[in-house]
């Protein structure tokens, strides 16, 4: 006979067991989830070895429900429910009649053949109309939503799938959730090649790690060479130094329109190729102006990188200078699709940015704050207390969104970015502004917010 334990789950750290061989329930604690099963594991061992045979173990819990079977040897499988029975069709008696037998008319009646007019047309020669037939046959097998019904992987939802294998979706409105559907926005269409400005004229603000890691997470959704992240510092900014793998001499911007101007302004995927740097995260980058004998960047050098780009990427991000009186800078202003404001958590950057968008808004109008977006990034020496005047004073300036950037130790040390480097909380947050920015530019608002997972 085999012996059966019950086991519920009543928090994240303990569990009651009842059925046991003593007559009393047995109550199991633990520090944490993972110590909690294994402790339900070995109780169950100790139940099969002490008895001599197999124990049936029922694990049950948020809403969810296993069944393990434990053997005296201490092999533990997961079980399913015992099958339904079978129901056995009982045919009904039968009773004897009488045999009958119709007799076939001797001259039948044959149906009137239809007139030309009251012949249907074969099946498959009768159509509908067009602007109503289906466009995808029902044969068809149903669309995949990638990530939409797959169980949870984080949270305790995600550790009890992984010990009990069980297939429990994240619950709702869960961080994880909300990191689907932030993956779902970046993957989503966009009508046509944008740009995405990163701007202050603050120095040190982290507007250079801040588009490194943007392009590696809008890459690493959207697929590799879709993007181009460029350098539009006045003369040569610090992206070459920042990113993974840096750029070789002649994988500038000035080398790249001189070989545009050269081709007729149309270049072919491998030129193109030549003078943009891969990364791991699948964006290319290109540098800026890297020596100082060449001229500095202008607006129509913005214009013409733009041109270009158009022709094989999706998005250019252009991480600018510190020089709003810039060529570069004033067209990658005037051009941006969306424009991100990083403001670290200082009275000096918060001012800055705030004066800019007033300049901007005085110059091109007020609808430049609807596709602007604020990141308030958290760093060493920041004063928290400015976080509140600076976030009520963008919101009263009218700016479409307000995120917060969480400290990230590699962005603040100077040292080469790669997206698998960075902390978990760093990722998800960059996710969103991703979300955020593809949503602006794709004409769509996503109601999402940046915060630490459940």
């Amino acid at each position: 006979m085999t012996a059966g334990l019950s086991v519920e789950v009543t928090s994240e750290t303990t569990a009651r067991v009842s059925g046991g061989s003593g007559t009393a329930d047995i109550e199991l604690a633990a520090e944490d989830e993972n110590a909690l099963f294994h402790a339900i594991e070995e109780f169950a061992k100790t139940e099969a070895a002490d008895s001599g045979e197999s124990v049936e173990v029922s694990v049950s819990g948020f809403g969810a429900t296993t069944r393990l079977t434990v053997t005296p040897e201490g092999h533990v499988a997961v079980s399913g429910p015992p099958p339904a029975p079978v129901a056995v069709p009982v045919p009904a008696p039968t009773v004897d009649e009488p045999v009958s037998v119709r007799a076939a008319a001797v001259n039948p009646q044959r149906p009137p053949v239809p007139t030309q007019d009251q012949r249907r047309e074969p099946p498959h020669l009768h159509h509908a109309d067009t602007g109503q037939r289906p466009t995808t046959s029902v044969l068809a097998a149903p669309q995949i939503n990638s990530g939409s019904n797959e169980p949870a992987r984080i949270g305790i939802r995600g550790r009890l799938n992984a010990v009990l294998n069980l297939q429990m979706a994240p619950k709702a409105g869960s961080a994880e959730l909300r990191h689907r559907a932030a993956v779902a926005a970046i993957t989503g269409p966009i009508p046509d090649f944008s740009v995405i400005t990163l701007a202050n004229p603050k120095g040190g603000v982290g507007k250079t790690p801040l588009a490194a890691g943007l392009a590696a997470v809008i890459a690493e959704h959207r697929g590799a060479g879709t993007l181009v992240c460029a350098d539009l510092a006045e003369i040569g900014g610090s992206l070459a130094d920042r990113v993974a793998v840096p750029p070789h001499q002649e994988q500038d911007v000035s080398a790249l329109l001189t070989a545009a101007a050269t081709a007729g302004g149309s270049i072919r995927p491998s030129t193109l190729s030549r003078y943009l740097v891969r990364q791991p995260s699948g964006e290319d980058i290109i540098a800026g102006t890297q020596t100082n004998t060449a001229a500095a960047l202008g607006y129509d050098d913005g214009t013409s990188l733009a041109n270009v780009l158009a022709q094989h990427r999706e998005i250019l991000i252009a991480d600018t200078g510190n020089s709003s009186l810039a060529g570069s800078w004033q067209w990658a202003a005037a051009a941006a699709n969306v424009l991100v404001v990083p403001v670290p958590l200082r009275r000096d950057a918060a001012a800055a940015a705030h004066r800019m968008l007033l300049d901007i808004i005085a110059t091109a109008g007020p609808h430049v704050l609807a596709y602007t977006v604020v990141v308030i990034t958290d760093g060493p020496g920041d004063a928290p207390m400015v976080e509140t005047e600076a976030v009520d004073a963008f919101i009263e300036l009218g700016v479409r969104a307000v995120l917060r950037m969480p400290f990230e130790p590699l962005f603040a040390s100077g040292e080469r970015i790669a997206a698998n480097q960075l902390r978990r909380n760093t990722t998800d947050a960059l996710t969103v502004l991703a979300a955020t920015v593809i949503g602006l530019i794709a004409a769509t608002v996503i109601g999402l917010i940046a915060g630490a997972p459940d």
